[in-house]
């Protein structure tokens, strides 16, 4: 069933920065603190203060196409898919489908330079940039996802949509073979403002029934239909998605399920990426304005958007 609902993700029209393996990106990463370098992946609550950090510096990596954060064209190299099972109960399960980007690009703005406050975001003014433009909010590592919850039926219940610090939830209509939107929520920051299109429909194939997701072009963030996607009120941010590059994630599926033997960087619980780098002044008050952002954290620590009624502690065996 992990297999058969496994979501058909377009990736966007001119999209650069592929997903790949989690073992192909650990290959060109250490792992660091701020003084300390490891030789090894530490795992446990000691790693939590831990970066992988890129071997080579970014900018070189960037203007190098074939390096770790362009990634692999799905359509060319088996990229897997993570499928995290949680099991409730007799055929009452949750799974979240992850997938890795070893890069997230981040959005251009318009700035303006105003000597010691740095450079700050303004408006175009008739599609015109006063300004200077620059990009602010890449980071090395990219984990997006996508849930399910089933409940003893061949199909899910209702799914979870995830576009940057946001996301949907879906329910399915077993009539009309689509998934109906039914609420969404803002996991952090009150500039958030996305709309979710109303309905996902499927991909049918002799292997099951896929939800057509789009991926932002850069970002990654999940969305349910193509176009131009407003998620960011102030500064205004967008997300392009678009029929590009058909990635059918169930041809390589990798399933994670707690009670078999996870792989060692599941249990990693730091950063993957670097360290936030070339930030705006204004970062020193907390915000957090830097052309390089910090990586995400990693499953162990997402919080889940599906739980069984005594499951609030589902991933404490990953965590340690």
């Amino acid at each position: 069933m992990v297999r058969k609902w496994a979501p058909l993700v377009w990736l966007a029209p001119g999209e650069t920065f592929f997903p790949t393996e989690v073992a192909e990106f650990l290959r060109f990463v250490t792992v660091r603190t701020q003084d300390t370098e490891f030789e090894n992946l530490p795992t446990g609550p000691k790693s939590e203060q831990m970066f992988l950090v890129t071997k080579s510096n970014i900018d070189d990596l960037l203007q190098n196409r074939i390096s770790i954060l362009y990634g692999q064209n799905p359509n060319i190299t088996n990229v897997p898919v993570y499928a995290y099972v949680s099991e409730c109960s007799c055929n009452h399960f949750h799974v979240t489908y992850w997938f890795f980007f070893p890069y997230s690009q981040g959005k251009t703005m318009c700035i303006l330079d105003v000597g010691m406050l740095g450079p700050l975001p303004i408006p175009h003014f008739n599609n015109h940039c006063f300004g200077s433009l620059r990009e602010f909010g890449s980071h090395v590592g990219d984990w997006e996802h996508t849930s399910f919850l089933f409940k003893g039926k061949e199909e899910p219940e209702e799914m979870y949509v995830s576009a940057h610090d946001a996301g949907a939830f879906y329910k399915f209509d077993v009539n009309s073979k689509v998934f109906v939107f039914n609420r969404q929520e803002i996991r952090k920051g009150f500039i958030q403002k996305p709309k979710f299109p109303p309905i996902v429909k499927l991909y049918v194939d002799n292997d099951g029934y896929h939800p057509i997701l789009f991926a932002a072009k850069g970002s990654h963030g999940l969305w349910t239909a193509p176009g131009k996607h407003k998620y960011v009120r102030l500064p205004r941010l967008y997300d392009i998605s678009g029929y590009g590059i058909p990635w059918k994630t169930w041809k390589q599926i990798e399933i994670l399920h707690p009670n078999r033997k996870l792989p060692q960087w599941m249990f990693y619980l730091g950063k993957w990426g670097n360290p936030r780098n070339k930030c705006h002044p204004l970062s020193r008050m907390g915000l957090n304005i830097c052309e390089i952002t910090d990586g995400p954290s990693g499953i162990p620590k997402k919080k889940q958007n599906f739980l069984c009624n005594d499951s609030s502690n589902e991933l404490k065996n990953v965590r340690g």
